[in-house]
C-alpha cells in the first residue's frame, strides 16, 4: 500500500522561496558638494632669490634646473615632461615677460642615435610644448607639435610661441624630395595652451632641419630661422606665412649635406644685423636684415664649432661658445680690438653650448659627456671663472629671468 505525504511542508517551502526572492529595499544616496577647505597643493613653491635667476633645461635628466645667477648656487631642480618612465628630453625653454609661465619643448630623442646633433634630431614620435607655472614649475598646459623640437621662442607681446622641428629623420628619408624633406615650424597661442584640449598649433613647412630662431620683437615677425640642412636662413612673415630664403654663403646647392650648417641665430640689439653660427663650416656670419645679404667682411672663423652666442651688456662684444676645442671666443663688434679666446680645460667645461649675458660676466652652459651631470660656469667680464654649478645630464640652454619672481 502506497503512503500519501502531506502537502503542507511543500507549500511552506514554496512560500519561503517566494519570500526570499523579494527585492531588497531601495536605498537612495545623495552626494552633497564638499564644503571644507580645498585639498592642499603639495607642490612646494620654488624658493627664488631676490636677484636674477637662470632656467636650464637638462635634456637627459627630464628636469629644469634653477640657478641663482648672483651667486651661482643651485636653487632647485624640478622634473618636467609627460612620461614618468621614458625620456621626454626637455630641449630649450622660453619665459614670459610677466614671469608667470615658462614653456619647455619636449623632444623625445632617440638615445641610440649617433652624430653631433643626432640625439636632438632623431625622434620618431611627436614632441610637445609644455606650459609650466613658474612659481613651482608645475605643469599647467600642453600642446602637441611635430617630431624633434629644436628651438622655442616667445614673442614679447605674449601672443605667439614658436617651435622649430630639427627633424633629421624626415630629411634622411627624403634625400631627393625637397618638399618632403622640409620640416615645419609650429606657431601657437600661449593663452590657448591648456591641460587638455589645446587647439593644434599652426604648422608651416619651412626648410630642411630648421633649428635656431631669432624673433623681431615685440610681435615675433619677421622670424629668422636657421635651415641647417639647406645652408639658408628662412625669413618668415608670421602674419602671411610668406617665406624668403637667404644663402648663408656662396656655393649653396641642393640640400641634406650642408656645407655651412647654420645652427643658431641672434639679432643684435639696435642693429639690423642677424648673427648666424654655422657648426659645419665653423664660422659666425653677419646678415643685414634690411638687404638680406651676408656681410662677408665681418665673418669670424672659429677653430671649434660655434653654438649659441651672447652680446655683452654694452653691446660691443660677441661671446661665442665653441666645441672641440671647448672655448669662448670674444669678438669686438666695433672692429677695434682683436678677437680674444678663453680655452676651457676638461675639468672646467666640456662642450660649451650656450652663453647667457649677465649684469657682469656670462653664464656658460656646458653639456658634459651626456652621461653624467653637466655644468653651468659663470665667468666674469675678464672670462675668468667665478663659479661652477652642477646641473642635470646634458644641459642645452639657459634663459635669464630678472624681476620679482612669483
Amino acid at each position: 500500500m502506497r503512503l500519501l505525504r502531506s502537502p503542507i511542508p511543500l507549500v511552506a517551502a514554496a512560500l519561503t522561496s517566494i519570500a526570499a526572492c523579494e527585492p531588497d529595499p531601495i536605498t537612495e544616496t545623495e552626494t552633497l558638494p564638499y564644503e571644507g577647505e580645498a585639498y592642499p597643493d603639495r607642490v612646494a613653491p620654488v624658493a627664488y632669490p631676490p636677484g636674477p635667476v637662470g632656467f636650464v633645461t637638462d635634456s637627459l635628466s627630464d628636469t629644469v634646473s634653477v640657478i641663482d645667477l648672483s651667486s651661482g648656487a643651485l636653487i632647485d631642480r624640478r622634473p618636467v615632461g609627460r612620461n614618468p618612465v621614458d625620456l621626454d628630453g626637455p630641449h630649450h625653454i622660453a619665459i614670459d615677460q610677466d614671469l608667470t609661465y615658462g614653456y619647455v619643448a619636449l623632444s623625445y630623442p632617440l638615445t641610440t642615435a649617433t652624430g653631433p646633433h643626432a640625439l636632438h634630431g632623431s625622434a620618431v614620435v611627436p614632441g610637445y610644448i609644455q606650459k609650466l607655472r613658474l612659481s613651482d614649475l608645475s605643469v599647467v598646459g600642453q600642446v602637441r607639435v611635430e617630431a624633434s623640437p629644436g628651438d622655442i621662442a616667445l614673442s614679447a607681446d605674449g601672443k605667439r610661441i614658436v617651435v622649430t622641428h630639427f627633424d633629421l629623420v624626415r630629411a634622411t628619408k627624403n634625400p631627393t624630395d625637397l618638399a618632403k624633406a622640409r620640416a615645419t615650424i609650429a606657431v601657437a597661442s600661449p593663452d590657448e595652451i591648456e591641460p587638455i584640449g589645446s587647439p593644434s598649433p599652426h604648422l608651416l613647412s619651412t626648410c630642411v632641419a630648421p633649428h635656431g630662431m631669432a624673433m623681431t620683437q615685440p610681435t615675433g615677425s619677421p622670424l629668422y630661422v636657421t635651415c641647417y640642412g639647406e645652408d639658408k636662413i628662412a625669413v618668415v612673415d608670421l602674419d602671411t606665412d610668406a617665406i624668403e630664403y637667404v644663402d648663408v654663403g656662396p656655393g649653396v646647392v641642393g640640400f641634406g649635406s650642408p656645407t655651412y650648417g647654420p645652427y643658431a641665430a641672434l639679432l643684435l640689439e639696435g642693429e639690423t644685423t642677424l648673427v648666424v653660427s654655422s657648426t659645419v663650416s665653423k664660422d659666425v656670419r653677419f646678415i643685414d636684415t634690411t638687404t638680406l645679404t651676408v656681410d662677408t667682411a665681418r665673418t669670424v672663423t672659429t677653430l671649434g664649432a660655434p653654438y649659441f652666442p651672447a652680446v655683452s651688456t654694452d653691446g660691443t662684444k660677441l661671446v661665442i661658445p665653441t666645441q672641440q676645442p671647448d672655448a669662448l671666443v670674444v669678438v669686438d663688434l666695433t672692429g677695434v680690438e682683436e678677437t680674444e679666446t678663453r680655452t676651457f680645460l676638461d675639468d672646467e667645461c666640456v662642450l660649451p653650448h650656450a652663453v647667457q649675458r649677465l649684469d657682469s660676466g656670462y653664464a656658460v652652459v656646458c653639456e658634459g659627456d651626456k652621461k653624467s651631470p653637466g655644468r653651468v660656469v659663470i665667468v666674469g667680464d675678464d672670462l675668468e671663472t667665478v663659479s661652477t654649478t652642477e646641473v642635470g645630464v646634458y644641459p642645452d640652454s639657459i634663459v635669464r629671468a630678472t624681476g620679482v619672481m612669483p
